[in-house]
């Protein structure tokens, strides 16, 4: 066996030990493991690893005596088949009920049991697909093997649980592109307000997966389906024509396809479900069923994902003032942990993100003079880092048309917080314009576990999911960022701006992620939490405007 090359991580060398047939294999695994590698008894296996050591081990149940060798001498890889795990080994396990199979093809299948991975190997080679590599289950470390040069220009497709991801994950999907169709199991809501939540890293890893295709039915044919399409240029598409004298298997073919329309008619009305796509390689009426149906969708998805993708090439990378980011450091040095609305919003700007023209007074006649000054309509907001549910608590009023109005409205907010929140510090009224109506976004920026920040937006008409993106962010990553928020948002009015005014405001966010929250040797990022919400998009030249924000930062004490 050749020994583990120094230079190269455990992981890889793991890895390369795998592939080129140098495991040392125990003669009772069975069918759980099929490649090269030697096969040896229990005693033997053990003798070997004591007196030699190993890269890669597979056994199903270690006996005491190969417990012992394993802990001395501990491999890059311990497989482990049987149902249970053994305790105190330092070794990278894979297991429990692993299966691996190395074989010649060109293909990583990744499932979460073996159940699951059969299917996707059925499914794969019915489609003329040959696996490189299968394994199960799917666990945490499998993005380093997905990354690895030995496994450079291979496609990958399976599933994997939503525990086992992370911001590696995310990583390796934005070099992999559509050559990875690999589904993530069990998202649930991100905790957006609660920085270094786990469940962040893992939704931004999941979100990332799926940033081409959107989310993908874990079905191992709609897998094998999609992976193996081919995108069509702008034209080409379905068309949903049914030529009169087609064959009986093409006629069977589009009953199926009716019938599915039937059946998922929410599906059925996106465009371009009229008919079965020309990239899609179907293979017999089966095809033309529920997979195939749900494949298309993703296809879609991804070509318009393309198509973004493409059109971002050129947008030029956002200009920030020197002078207002002075102003925005200015502020964030001197504020407390969490700064207030009119704090966050000076920050803001000095990033170039549109904000309400807005002031603080400490007057009912300083707030109509303000109100004079920004132009009527205009919000009053009481100003307290201890209030969140200002429009609750009475301490938001709309609709000021008058300088009288704004008189009596100073009045009641500062009555209202004094009465419902007597504990609270107001440090004055905000003053601010009322923009129009229009779509509106809750966005923001937030700490991960690992140091690192995801960036976070959702529409907030209707229910939609909360959508991340691992920063740093590019201008093509913006607009499959922008496009992935509002994809859902129905009736859009023909004057709401479009994804290019949306993809803006995040890369300025991006900018302001960058220069205060990245992690360095001495800090893991000053920012916990941007809180952007909401962001109304509007018509004109500023295309949207932040309306409330909160920005919450690690403390001064913590070495800031």
């Amino acid at each position: 066996m050749t020994a583990p090359d120094r230079s190269v991580s455990p992981a890889r060398s793991a890895l390369r030990a795998l592939l080129a047939g140098e495991a040392l294999v125990g003669e009772d695994v069975g069918a759980a493991f099929v490649g090269a590698g030697e096969v040896l008894g229990e005693a033997a296996l053990a003798r070997r690893v004591r007196e030699q050591g190993a890269v890669v081990v597979v056994a199903r149940e270690p006996s005491p005596t190969l417990l012992r060798a394993l802990r001395e001498r501990p491999p890059a890889l311990l497989v482990i088949t049987g149902p249970e795990l053994p305790v105190g080994l330092t070794s990278r396990v894979l297991g429990p009920a692993a299966q691996v199979m190395v074989e010649a093809g060109e293909l990583v299948l990744v499932g979460p049991e073996a159940g699951a991975l059969a299917g996707l190997r059925a499914a794969f080679v019915a489609a003329g697909v040959q696996p490189r590599l299968s394994l199960c289950p799917a666990l945490a470390w499998l993005s380093e093997w997905l990354a690895a040069p030995e496994l450079a220009g291979c496609r990958v497709a399976g599933m994997v649980p939503v525990a086992s991801l992370h911001a590696g994950w995310a990583r390796w999907a934005g070099t992999a592109g559509a050559r990875q169709v690999v589904v993530p199991l069990g998202v649930e809501a991100p905790r957006i307000d609660q920085p270094r939540h786990p469940s962040l890293g893992q939704v931004a890893a999941a979100h990332a997966l799926e940033r081409l295709t959107g989310p993908v039915f874990p079905s191992p044919g709609v897998l094998a389906l999609l992976l193996d399409a081919q995108s069509m240029s702008p034209g080409t598409g379905p068309s949903g024509h049914v030529a009169e004298g087609m064959s009986e298997e093409a006629a069977s073919q589009a009953a199926l396809w009716r019938q599915a329309q039937r059946a998922l008619p929410l599906q059925a009305d996106d465009p371009g479900m009229a008919a079965p796509h020309p990239g899609l390689r179907l293979r017999g009426p089966a095809s033309a069923t529920t997979d195939a149906f749900l494949a298309q969708r993703a296809l879609l998805r991804r070509e318009r994902a393309e198509a973004l993708v493409r059109a971002a090439a050129d947008e030029p990378t956002p200009v920030i003032d020197p002078a207002a980011l002075a102003r925005a450091e200015e502020v964030l040095r001197s504020a407390g942990q969490a700064l207030s609305e009119h704090e966050s919003k000076v920050v803001l700007r000095g990033f170039g993100i549109e904000v309400t023209r807005q002031a603080v007074a400490g007057s009912a006649s300083g707030a109509a003079q303000f109100a004079e000054q920004i132009g009527f309509p205009v919000v009053l907001k009481a100003v307290s880092p201890d209030l969140r549910r200002k429009q609750e608590l009475g301490a938001v009023v709309l609709d000021l048309t008058t300088s009288a109005a704004v008189r009596r409205a100073y009045a009641t907010v500062v009555a209202n917080v004094e009465e419902r929140a007597p504990t609270a510090h107001l440090d004055g009224v905000l003053v601010a314009e009322q923009i129009g109506e229009g779509l509106e976004i809750h966005c923001g920026a937030v700490a991960l576990q690992s140091g690192e920040t995801a960036l976070f937006g959702r529409a907030l008409a209707g229910h939609h999911e909360v959508v991340l993106r691992l920063s740093p962010l590019d201008p093509a990553e913006a607009m499959l960022f922008a496009q992935a928020i509002v994809a859902g948002v129905p009736l859009r009015r023909k004057d709401d701006p479009g994804l290019r005014e949306l993809a803006g405001l995040f890369l300025r966010l991006d900018a302001l992620v960058r220069h205060f929250g990245v992690a360095s040797v001495d800090s893991e990022g000053r920012l916990e939490l941007v809180d952007l919400s909401p962001v109304r998009l509007c018509a004109g030249p500023r295309g949207y405007v932040t309306l409330d924000a909160r920005i919450v930062q690690r403390a001064h004490l913590e070495g800031l």
